[in-house]
């Protein structure tokens, strides 16, 4: 592997050893408080893995470039030297072929001239002129072939260079292929790797999405069961579908938060069906009016905004009509209770913070500056229900 790669595939599966601690299997006596911790520490490890993996694709998207320009260079390269092959053996045997005419024609030449005497040149001669002639162009002919011996020569030296030239071209290209074997195997490796991270991310994912959907799915457990029974009475199921409403927008879970606009339905179809006519608001949970109350605490309210996810896993809501979300000390009010609050409304107990302790509370809202209009205030808090009383 690259000395490049080697720290971000360090960093990466450092981020998963590290998150492992994180989905480890919640003991029965996990509090839903220390459950957020590892939600939210869950959620950061999955951005920071989110950013690596992307990371890697590019990485794993150059290499695959690189490595298909490559074969193609090695292909263009395999073509080039078939052709000079074919080339330097067409010129082998050309070279051969002049080599044995200039032979042949050479060895005519001296048989035919120098192998007479020379007295039989003179009695064959015309004349003393042309005696100069013959022995003049016998000279001629054999520097020709001289120098048709030299190009030659020549010929064959810039083929034994060129051939010098193939082989080291030869040897370029083996090395090309040796690195770009090596290249194809970090690749491949980085791909097992990122699969198996992949893998776990998954793992991890479908854990947080368990636990939440656990917590989401006791939200709406009780409204379920009142919607369900048929000895419920009118009250009841009001109070139960005005529950569920105000719950919808709070669910992260697309199967719970339909089974609860599911019921929802059913409730009202239920609340339709019977002819009695008492319709007014004041049975609701909502009733602002109700007195009976599960106790009632003095406290101390700050306020807080932003967005997320609460200490249940549910989203955080500021609905002055139906229920918002407060940040409590769970030692004081166990989260999942329904609560009302003069002034700021209904909510759901369903958030922590550090500073939140003993009779301190953390109201929700939508803005900075509804929160500093807040400031800082005693308020009275009643709770309506526990968990799973409503």
């Amino acid at each position: 592997m690259s000395k490049k790669l080697l720290p971000l595939f360090i960093s990466f599966i450092l981020l998963f050893c590290s998150s492992t601690s994180v989905l480890a299997a919640s003991s029965p006596q996990d509090t839903i408080a220390e459950n957020k911790a590892k939600f939210n520490e869950l959620n950061s490890k999955i951005l920071e893995i989110n950013k690596e993996v992307s990371k890697l694709n590019q990485d794993i998207k150059k290499l695959e470039t690189d490595i298909s320009n490559n074969d193609l260079d090695i292909a263009t390269t395999e073509e080039e030297i078939k052709t000079r092959e074919v080339e330097l053996n067409k010129l082998n045997e050309e070279l051969k072929k002049s080599q044995e005419i200039a032979d042949k024609r050479l060895r005519a030449l001296y048989k035919n001239s120098y192998s007479k005497s020379t007295l039989a040149l003179l009695l064959t001669s015309n004349g003393f002129s042309d005696l100069l002639s013959r022995l003049e162009a016998t000279q001629k002919i054999s520097e020709v072939d001289r120098d048709l011996l030299q190009d030659l020569q020549d010929s064959k030296d810039e083929l034994s260079k060129s051939m010098d030239k193939l082989n080291t071209q030869k040897k370029e290209l083996e090395e090309l292929k040796k690195s770009n074997l090596v290249n194809l195997t970090e690749l491949n490796t980085k791909k097992d790797s990122l699969e198996v991270l992949v893998s776990q991310f998954n793992e991890e994912k479908a854990a947080a999405a368990s636990a939440i959907a656990e917590n989401e799915e006791k939200l709406i457990a009780h409204s379920v069961s009142v919607i369900k029974s048929n000895s419920s009475s009118d009250g009841d199921l009001k109070t139960a579908v005005s529950t569920l409403k105000s719950l919808v927008g709070q669910l992260n879970t697309k199967s719970v938060r339909e089974k609860a606009e599911k019921y929802i339905s059913i409730g009202n179809e239920k609340i339709a069906s019977r002819s009695v006519a008492k319709t007014s608001s004041k049975n609701t949970s909502l009733d602002r009016g109700s007195s009976s109350y599960k106790a009632t605490y003095r406290m101390t309210a700050t306020a807080y905004s932003g967005g997320g996810l609460t200490a249940m896993g549910i989203k955080v809501v500021r609905d002055p009509n139906g229920l918002s979300t407060i940040a409590v000390d769970p030692r004081v009010i166990p989260l999942g209770t329904k609560v009302y609050i003069p002034g700021y409304g209904y909510a759901i107990a369903a958030d922590t913070g550090g500073a939140i302790k003993g009779h301190k509370i953390d109201l929700y809202l939508n803005t900075v500056e509804e929160c500093y209009r807040w400031g800082i205030r005693p308020v009275t808090l009643h709770v309506v229900a526990y968990p799973g009383e409503w």
